[in-house]
């Protein structure tokens, strides 16, 4: 009799032991999961809509706390050790969200002080990565961690898995959350192009192979009208003015975060350093390419700035 109750005793042990192992799993995942979408929602989201597109507005610090934080998340998830046998189908989709954040966060990142078009482009990469691993999160980690919990009979533990939120509202910033939008984004046989419909320059003018003279205290400050001619939505157009000064060639961008269909969309940009009295400076205006796009001869306008006295 004492030896039948010490096993049942010995027993119950372990399974209480089991059990805590199960729990303590569950609600470290729920914890990795929330400081993810911590990172994305509280911040980089933040970042990315107050800069409007624009990588020289990117706070470039907070960005990076954001891809040390997803490196740290992924290299916990990936080194975990005591992850319990009923979830070790589970654990790879967790890693590979998490890796699949990592990678783009750090993409982000490192194009923020690029030039031309890859910010924009990276821009738009990055929301599709961070929308696959909200799809790996929502479709296959959390059910195969429900079914893990439902055949190890402690169902009761899935509420400490609340259920996942996606990494950021990406509406916030731009862009469209409806999947019927990401197919037409995407579809090489929609209609794609873009196209440079004004620019002005300190409020003038400033039309293909013409000149606008900036006189007193005018500033060499753009306003770029570009205009969605296709059939598609388009996130993350690229705009370029690069000045050629006798002194140097300088460049800065902005993104137009969303332009539907046959709409438009206008974006500043400014910061350029005066050229030398009465220099006439070769000026391009680009708008673009987006992906799929044909027709690239409304793309660019090429003119002159002056400045004078």
């Amino acid at each position: 009799m004492a030896f039948g109750f010490i096993f049942f005793v010995a027993r119950g042990c372990v399974a209480t032991q089991e059990s805590t192992q199960v729990r303590k799993y569950v609600t470290g995942a729920d914890s990795v999961l929330s400081d993810s979408s911590n990172a994305g929602r509280g911040e980089l989201q933040s970042v990315l809509k107050s800069s409007g597109g624009d990588p020289g507005m990117v706070d470039e610090e907070a960005l990076g706390r954001v891809a040390l934080l997803s490196d740290r998340l992924y290299t916990q998830a990936l080194q975990n050790d005591e992850v319990p046998p009923e979830f070790e189908d589970a654990q790879p989709y967790l890693i590979s969200a998490l890796g699949v954040r990592k990678e783009a966060a750090e993409n982000l990142t490192g194009a923020v002080g690029g030039s031309g078009n890859g910010f924009g482009d990276a821009l738009a990469t990055a929301v599709e990565d961070f929308r696959t691993s909200d799809s790996i999160i929502a479709n296959h980690y959390v059910p195969a961690v429900r079914e893990s919990l439902e055949q190890a009979g402690q169902t009761g533990d899935g509420g400490y898995l609340e259920e996942p939120q996606p990494f950021m509202d990406y509406r916030e910033i731009g862009f469209d959350t409806a999947s019927s939008t990401g197919s037409a984004r995407s579809d090489p046989s929609a209609v794609h192009g873009v196209e440079i419909n004004g620019v002005t320059v300190a409020g003038r003018p400033l039309y293909p192979g013409e000149n606008v003279v900036l006189t007193g205290g005018d500033e060499a400050s753009f306003a770029v009208t570009v205009v969605n001619g296709g059939e598609a939505p388009e996130s993350a157009v690229d705009v370029e003015v690069v000045l050629d000064t006798d002194a140097e060639r300088q460049s800065k961008n902005a993104t137009v975060a969303r332009i539907e269909p046959k709409g438009s969309a206008t974006v500043e940009i400014g910061g350029f350093i005066p050229g030398a009295l009465d220099e006439k400076v070769e000026t391009t205006v680009e708008a673009g390419p987006v992906k799929y796009e044909k027709t690239l001869d409304n793309n660019t306008l090429n003119g002159s700035v002056t400045f004078g006295l």
